[in-house]
């Protein structure tokens, strides 16, 4: 099942592996494609085209910030 998931960029899982912004399948590009009618549109919006919005490539946060973070986490974790 997860190689099944891992082939299909269809899958949030899939389209990670692949680098895709988002996941689609063949049909949704299809569809994309023929509603936009333009090829150099639809170009611009597949998904292996797009950044991938969960990779933060400038303003990462720098390994102090990341530690206060965690500390500030684990200071509000309280278990009873």
């Amino acid at each position: 099942m997860l190689e099944d998931a891992a082939g299909d960029p269809g899958t949030a899982f899939g389209a990670e592996l692949a680098g895709w912004a988002y996941p689609a399948t063949t049909p949704v590009l299809l569809t994309l494609i023929a509603s936009i009618g333009n090829k150099r549109a639809s170009d611009k919006v597949m998904p292996w085209v797009l950044p991938d919005p969960w990779k933060r490539k400038k303003n990462q946060a720098t390994p102090d910030e990341v530690a206060a973070a965690n500390a500030e986490l684990e200071a509000g974790i309280v278990f009873s």
